[in-house]
């Protein structure tokens, strides 16, 4: 056991002596979970433990985290000696931000045959840790469900000076059920608009994001783009977010044509009668996470002419059409192959995305170097940026408000 605290702990308490027990408790929970503790050497680490006390006695249980490989053993909880405490030891840089969640089910792999659906569902939150995340359930979606996890920022993690709401919110919401011809079923799209704005007479930006309602809850992409707007670090904004249809993102997001093609005939052709919003492709930012990364790029490189600013959160640019990285062409291959754009790009992946798939060739960190080092190699204006973290809402959270201020941010501004 590589936690000193959890070893006094084990030492004071007893099987035999519940009050014993509860006391040895209290005073490793007052000190704060997960426990974390200095790594002798190192003063660039820090020594984490992941404590679960739970009365299950199916199974050994897992740790959910984006810092873990999902792939092998590392999520399994281990038994503290005979007591009802499981646990879990990572050494992290000092910089480290993580979500995290408890689960009675082993991680889902190719070898056991785990559902990932069932096993979100499964998740607990650390009961230790007031820090926490929520991913709301989408009401369009009766299959979706909320999951609420734990966040771990150690001491020298990136401040988010952007997240937490300053003030009421301000801004007018519309929200509706918007069709399509080009893809399956509606979807939910919210529109937010500062209050005051002339759209006839002001200049302004308009920034639409992908899987809407995670980037109202889990990245809460209105408090972050009205307190940079308030703070007057970019000009005023329209936020437009775009929902999934039910059961559909995957197909939706992974390089479909018929997607961006809604986006670009049918999304845009609605803000402008609808909210009579003028797209420049200079003040227009497509923002994605993940797939939503992969596609903000693809819909910038077929419509220059309307989406001229791509902010990818860990986009999944390693996969093509064919849904792995050994069929179709991948986008890198497309943006090779094509004439360079105006288009402005802000990139970022975490340092701990790094596990290869089944099936694929190059993890996710990977495709985003291989991304960046093509557009670079073209000529593309492009920032790069690498957190220390996983494939991750709370580090998107941050970042957001990163490329948002680097892509369309006020000049002389940026720090």
């Amino acid at each position: 056991m590589a936690s000193p605290r959890l070893a006094q702990y084990l030492k004071r308490s007893s099987r035999a002596d519940e009050s014993r027990t509860r006391a040895a408790w209290r005073e490793l929970a007052s000190r704060g979970l997960p426990i974390v503790e200095s790594v002798t050497g190192d003063p660039t680490r820090l020594r984490v433990t992941f404590v679960w006390r739970t009365e299950q006695r199916d199974g050994p249980g897992s740790v959910y985290t984006p810092i873990a490989n999902l792939l092998n053993s590392e999520t399994e909880l281990l038994p503290l000696g005979r007591t009802d405490v499981r646990y879990r030891t990572f050494v992290l840089p000092r910089k480290t931000r993580a979500v995290y969640a408890f689960s009675p089910r082993p991680t889902p792999t190719p070898a056991n045959g785990g559902d990932w659906g069932e096993y979100f569902r499964s998740l607990l939150p650390d009961p230790q840790n007031p820090a926490r995340l929520t991913m709301a359930k989408d009401p369009d979606d009766p299959g979706d469900a909320a999951v609420t996890v734990s966040v771990l920022a150690l001491p020298s993690a990136p401040r988010q000076p952007w997240v937490r709401a300053r003030r009421p919110p301000r801004w007018r919401v519309d929200h509706a059920r918007l069709g399509s011809t080009n893809v399956d079923g509606a979807r939910s799209v919210w529109v937010f608009v500062p209050p005051g704005l002339s759209l006839e007479r002001s200049r302004y930006n308009v920034v639409v994001a992908f899987d809407g309602v995670t980037y109202q809850s889990a990245v809460p992409a209105p408090v972050i783009v009205e307190n940079l707007v308030a703070s007057n670090r970019i000009d005023p904004s329209v936020l437009v977010l775009v929902g999934n249809a039910p059961g559909a993102r995957e197909a939706e997001l992974l390089h479909n044509d018929r997607f961006v093609r809604f986006l670009s005939s049918e999304l845009v052709p609605w803000l402008q009668r609808r909210h009579r919003v003028t797209v420049s492709p200079d003040r227009t930012v497509l923002v994605g996470s993940s797939l939503g990364g992969l596609t903000a790029a693809l819909a910038a490189l077929r419509y220059p002419e309307l989406f001229g600013n791509v902010l990818a959160q860990s986009g999944a640019f390693g996969w093509s059409a064919s849904g792995d990285m050994l069929g179709s062409p991948t986008l890198m291959e497309e943006f090779a192959d094509s004439p360079r754009l105006a288009t402005k790009f802000y990139l970022d992946a975490g340092t701990f995305e790094t596990t290869v798939f089944p099936g694929t060739q190059l993890s996710l960190l990977a495709g985003v170097r291989h991304l960046r080092d093509v557009l670079v190699a073209k000529g593309y204006a492009v920032k790069y940026a690498e957190f220390v973290g996983g494939h991750d809402y709370a580090c998107w959270a941050g970042t957001l408000a990163d490329g948002l201020i680097h892509l369309v941010g006020k000049r002389g501004r940026e720090p």
